[in-house]
């Protein structure tokens, strides 16, 4: 919902991935994005209230018609040049279901940072891609094959309504021995935020959090994240 933030990333999106397809969940945002998404012609939802990220996901999960689908925060930027044609055609190609990327959580992110990430994460591009299945798992950026996802349990429990969504995407995919991975060599910067310190939001957090305790038997535990500071996922 921060607009700055969302607005820079989408013209990112559009600059260094020329020729994505882009869907903004505008959720309970005020004001709206439907003028700014006229403008960049990109489809466009709106919750009028803020229905948290998990139930959003679970709606797009049942909206989108296309084979594949990037959820993308819109705080986490992708920084490897035609990512999405490189990760999408191995995905394919080897039938994996769900990936996510070798990404850094870092503060203070402005233009200037963006392109030293952006030079220094390409300077050496490989088009081969490396990967693996024993890495940390995160929720910012994760593409998934949903034509396989939605024969799955995929729909995240209405208990969990900002954390843990990830881990059940992570979870229901490895549960059903299916082939999931995170690229070593395909980079994203997430801007770490102080949303969540939000006293409102920390509350659903905790509820949350005991919820997960008296539902968590779904959990694969090597894909889930126990703690969330770490800079590196990979």
């Amino acid at each position: 919902n921060n607009h700055e933030i969302t607005i820079s990333n989408i013209n990112y999106l559009r600059y260094f991935n020329k020729g994505c397809k882009i869907l903004l969940f505008d959720n309970g945002s005020n004001p709206t994005f439907k003028a700014f998404a006229k403008q960049k012609k990109i489809d466009y939802i709106r919750e009028d209230k803020n229905i948290y990220v998990n139930p959003a996901w679970n709606k797009i999960f049942d909206l989108v018609k296309t084979k594949y689908i990037t959820l993308l925060n819109n705080d986490c930027y992708i920084i490897s040049k035609n990512y999405f044609n490189d990760v999408l055609n191995h995905m394919n190609k080897n039938n994996i279901i769900l990936s996510s990327c070798k990404t850094f959580n870092v503060q203070n992110l402005n233009k200037l940072k963006l392109k030293m990430y952006e030079y220094y994460y390409n300077f050496n591009f490989q088009n081969k891609l490396k990967h693996t299945s024993s890495a940390r798992r995160q929720g910012w950026i994760m593409t998934i094959n949903l034509d396989v996802y939605r024969t799955l349990n995929y729909k995240i429990p209405e208990d969990f309504k900002i954390w843990y969504g990830d881990d059940w995407i992570w979870s229901q995919v490895a549960q059903s021995n299916l082939n999931y991975i995170v690229y070593k060599n395909r980079y994203a910067i997430h801007q770490k935020n102080q949303t969540i310190t939000n006293k409102k939001l920390m509350s659903i957090v905790e509820e949350d959090k005991n919820n997960f305790k008296n539902n968590n038997r779904w959990l694969v535990k090597d894909i889930h994240i126990r703690s969330r500071i770490f800079n590196k996922y990979v």
